[in-house]
C-alpha cells in the first residue's frame, strides 16, 4: 500500500499542449512550435530525460506518454512527492480484479457510511492522479480510483477502447472489488465522459455526480477548428521541460513513473482511447439525460489558450460547454478553479474535495426529503 507523502517544494515549469479539437483540450503558444522543431525528449534508463530528433521521437510514438507524464508531475506539484518506496511498477497499491479474462486494478481508501466515491481520470491518466483528492476524504467516506484498462497496473482490455466498453469494464470492476452502489461518481476530462455514461445507463446506482474540467459530448463539432500549421490532425503535440520537473521528484521514483506512464500498453491504450474519442462522444449523447442527482462542474479558472483571436475564441467555447455541463441536471452547480488549468485535481485538490462532499450532503439530504430507495438506502 501506498503509505504517504514527502513534502517537497514544487517550482512550475511552462507547458504547452496541442490537441486537435474532437480530442479535447487544445494547449498551445505560438512560441512551441519552434521549439518543438529543434528538441524533444526521451527516458534513459534510469527515468531521467535525454533529448532526441523530433523524427526519433514521431517514430516512437513518445507524444502519448508526455502528456501523462504531465498529470503525474503536476500531481507532484500539487501537494508534495511520492517517499521512495511508494511507487513499485510491479506491486499495485491497490487490488486487481479480474472483470472476464484480464485483470485492473483499484485502490480504495478510507470507509464510512454514505456512497463510496468513484474516481476516473483523463486521458493518458491513472489512479495515482487521485492520491490527494483521496487524501482530503479518506477520513469520513469511502474512495476508490482504478486504472482503466492498460493504464496504471491494469491489463490492456479488449477493443474498441471507447466510453461503453470502458463502462462496461468499471460496473464489472466495482462489482468484483465489493464495493456496492451507490455512487458518487468523479470523472476528469475524457473521465468525464465515462461517469456521466455510467451515470445515464445506471441511473438507479448513482447518488451523484462531479465533473472536474470535463469534455462535453459536443465539443468535437463546437470548438473552433484549429489552423493547418498547429499540428497534424489528430497529433497530439506536447512540449515542456521535464529535467526541471523531474528534479523535484526523488531519483528512486523516476524509473517506477517511467516504467507506468511509459510502458507499451499505456500508450497504446492512449492511442486507442484518443483514436475513438468522438464515438465515445456520440454513445455519451445516445446514452440519454443524466439522473436528477446532485451535480458540481469544477471549471478551470487559469486560461491556457494563447492571447490570440483563435485562443479567445476557444477560451469562450470551452466556458460555453462547461456551463452547458452544469445546466444538463435542474439545480446542478459551476465552481470556477481559480488557481487551476486542465489539471484542477492536481493543481486544486482541496477544491475538488470539497465539491465531492457538498455532492454526498446534498444527495443524503434529497435523500432524507424523499421517499426511501433501497438501491440508494445507503445514502446516508
Amino acid at each position: 500500500m501506498v503509505q504517504g507523502l514527502q513534502s517537497r517544494p514544487c517550482r512550475r515549469a511552462q507547458s504547452y499542449f496541442v490537441l486537435s479539437p474532437g480530442a479535447g483540450l487544445l494547449y498551445g503558444d505560438h512560441e512551441a512550435r519552434p521549439v518543438l522543431r529543434r528538441q524533444w525528449i526521451d527516458f534513459n534508463q534510469r527515468g531521467a530525460f535525454q533529448p532526441i530528433p523530433m523524427l526519433q521521437l514521431y517514430r516512437k510514438g513518445l507524444p502519448v506518454l508526455l502528456l501523462a507524464l504531465a498529470d503525474v508531475i503536476f500531481n507532484a506539484c500539487a501537494a508534495g512527492t511520492p517517499a521512495a518506496d511508494d511507487l513499485n511498477p510491479d506491486l499495485p497499491p491497490g487490488v486487481m480484479v479480474d472483470v472476464g479474462g484480464y485483470e485492473l486494478h483499484i485502490l480504495c481508501r478510507g470507509g464510512g457510511a454514505g456512497p463510496s466515491v468513484i474516481m476516473d481520470a483523463g486521458l493518458g491518466g491513472f489512479s495515482m492522479d487521485w492520491w490527494f483528492v483521496q487524501e482530503q476524504l479518506a477520513a469520513d467516506h469511502r474512495v476508490c480510483a482504478y486504472d482503466r484498462a492498460g493504464y496504471g497496473w491494469s491489463d490492456p482490455g479488449p477493443g474498441p477502447r471507447v466510453t461503453e466498453q470502458i463502462v462496461d469494464e468499471l460496473e464489472n470492476l466495482l462489482r468484483g472489488a465489493q464495493v456496492p452502489p451507490p455512487y458518487v461518481l468523479v470523472g476528469h476530462s475524457f473521465g468525464g465522459y465515462n461517469m456521466e455514461y455510467y451515470a445515464a445507463t445506471h441511473p438507479g446506482q448513482v447518488a451523484g455526480l462531479v465533473l472536474v474540467d470535463a469534455s462535453h459530448p459536443d465539443q468535437g463539432q463546437r470548438l473552433p477548428a484549429l489552423p493547418a500549421e498547429a499540428g497534424r490532425s489528430g497529433t497530439l503535440i506536447t512540449f515542456f521541460d521535464p529535467r526541471e520537473m523531474q528534479s523535484h521528484f526523488p531519483e528512486a521514483t523516476w524509473f517506477a513513473m517511467g516504467a507506468l506512464m511509459g510502458s507499451s500498453k499505456a500508450m497504446t491504450t492512449q492511442r486507442r482511447e484518443f483514436a475513438n474519442f468522438d464515438i465515445s462522444a456520440a454513445q455519451v449523447r445516445m446514452a440519454g439525460t443524466l439522473p436528477q442527482v446532485p451535480l458540481v462542474v469544477i471549471s478551470r479558472g487559469r486560461r491556457v489558450w494563447p492571447e490570440t483571436p483563435m485562443g479567445d475564441a476557444l477560451e469562450q467555447a470551452w466556458a460555453d460547454l462547461q456551463a452547458e455541463l452544469a445546466a444538463s441536471i435542474p439545480g446542478g452547480r459551476q465552481i470556477h478553479a481559480e488557481r487551476s488549468g486542465h489539471l484542477v485535481h492536481l493543481d486544486q485538490p482541496e477544491l475538488v474535495a470539497g465539491a465531492v462532499r457538498e455532492v454526498l450532503q446534498e444527495a443524503c439530504r434529497l435523500h432524507m426529503a424523499g421517499t426511501p430507495d433501497p438501491v440508494r438506502a445507503g445514502v446516508c
